[in-house]
């Protein structure tokens, strides 16, 4: 009788894996390998209690994230999240990481609920951009809209074990970094199918893997501009790195020292039922409001306007958010007129963890581009995480008092 339990399981699971949700930007049906996992943070149940805002989240009993009982039939462990949310058949290959426009008519954006950890970083201009990690390339959603990389995202990213993509990039200093340090990335640029009518992936001809969807920047109140419908999506990504031998081939390691979800020990927290950070004059507030039914962080910006995925038209949510103060200066001897930044992640820094209605001060490290990002307690122990997703915030130090929370 457990057998047979255990194969109707699986079988739900198969079918929930591979639905397809009808919504979309506008009325246009969703062009996505989207899946749901099984078991999220978002919608986790739980016997026991988690410890109210006004109780300092230390007090809570860590324990692992190994596989236990209800772990998922066929289902391993997400490098991102610490959750059991990743097909087997997925076992031993790298995550992807791909580059997201943020500025204000770039939004609502595609792909970035089923993006396991967003990061969010200033380039030029003041604008930010968004890193978002998957850690299985083949149930990539259409994901938009995809822009240039520079050599932050691209340190980001090589911290993983990822495969960098992007469409175009600074070439004034990527191409050099990415081959000095050895980091794998992948340019779109040189695979655009850039038609006037061309905007479904079923129009996408062969040895193109990435696309202009001009519907979806001609809609009303959207977007202006092709640089801001850009995208391209999981089967495509594969078709290219086949073409162009890109190995998928490695063991990617946990991002973070993950424990059972709302069991992290929390050094000195305080209560956060919302943070709002600064990034720059042209991004101002990035809010992040706590929904404690649902124990993850709700994602607003622009004027409180709640930060959209129009795949699935829903706000991005998260049970981590990390804000990781951080060099961050206009190159030297840039002439060009944008002035692009870099961020000096070797210098280290403070910061906060937010989780479980809860904020605690961090210091963190990554020395070397390949390094991962480390975060520390006051007491300079490596910190637990909640096991879910995260959203990563790389802000200017010199912004640091600007960011405020309550």
């Amino acid at each position: 009788m457990k057998k047979q339990i255990l194969k109707l399981v699986a079988l739900s699971m198969s079918l929930m894996l591979f639905a397809s949700p009808l919504t979309a930007c506008g009325k246009k049906k969703q062009e996505s390998l989207s899946y749901e996992t099984w078991w999220t943070s978002e919608g986790e149940t739980t016997s026991e209690s988690t410890v109210p805002s006004t109780t300092p989240a230390e007090t809570q009993t860590s324990e692992t994230t190994e596989p236990s009982a209800t772990t998922p039939v066929g289902m391993i462990e997400n490098p991102f999240t610490g959750l059991y949310e990743v097909d087997e058949a997925n076992k031993g290959k790298k995550g992807i990481g791909i580059t997201v426009n943020n500025c204000k008519v770039a939004n609502p954006q595609r792909g970035t609920t089923e993006a396991s950890v967003i990061f969010e970083y200033e380039t030029e201009g003041g604008q930010t951009r968004l890193l978002c990690m998957y850690p299985d390339v083949s149930k990539i959603p259409l994901v938009g809209a995809v822009r240039s990389g520079r050599v932050g995202a691209a340190d980001m990213c090589a911290g993983t074990g990822a495969v960098f993509v992007c469409w175009g990039a600074d070439y004034t200093a990527v191409p050099a970094h990415v081959k000095n340090n050895n980091i794998v990335w992948f340019d779109l640029n040189n695979y655009i199918y850039d038609s006037l009518r061309g905007h479904d992936a079923e129009d996408v001809p062969e040895g193109r893997y990435c696309w202009r969807d001009r519907e979806w920047m001609n809609e009303p109140g959207h977007r202006t501009g092709v640089e801001h419908c850009g995208v391209t999506r999981g089967d495509f990504i594969l078709k290219a790195f086949e073409k162009n031998n890109i190995d998928l081939t490695g063991e990617m390691p946990k991002m973070f020292n993950f424990v059972e979800t709302g069991k992290a020990k929390m050094t000195d927290a305080v209560p956060c039922s919302e943070i709002n950070v600064y990034f720059s004059s042209m991004n101002d507030d990035g809010l992040f409001v706590y929904n404690s039914a649902e124990k993850v962080y709700y994602k607003s910006q622009y004027n409180g306007e709640p930060q959209m995925d129009c795949n699935v038209d829903k706000q991005i949510s998260f049970t981590n958010v990390f804000v990781l103060f951080c060099p961050i200066a206009a190159r030297p001897n840039d002439r060009s007129s944008e002035r692009h930044k870099d961020i000096h992640f070797e210098e280290g820094g403070s910061g906060y963890y937010i989780s479980n209605g809860n904020l605690m001060n961090i210091t963190w490290t990554k020395p070397t581009p390949n390094d991962p990002i480390k975060c520390f307690d006051s007491n300079g122990k490596e910190i637990e995480v909640n096991a879910g997703k995260s959203y990563i915030c790389v802000v200017d130090n010199d912004y640091t008092s600007k960011t405020t929370y309550k």
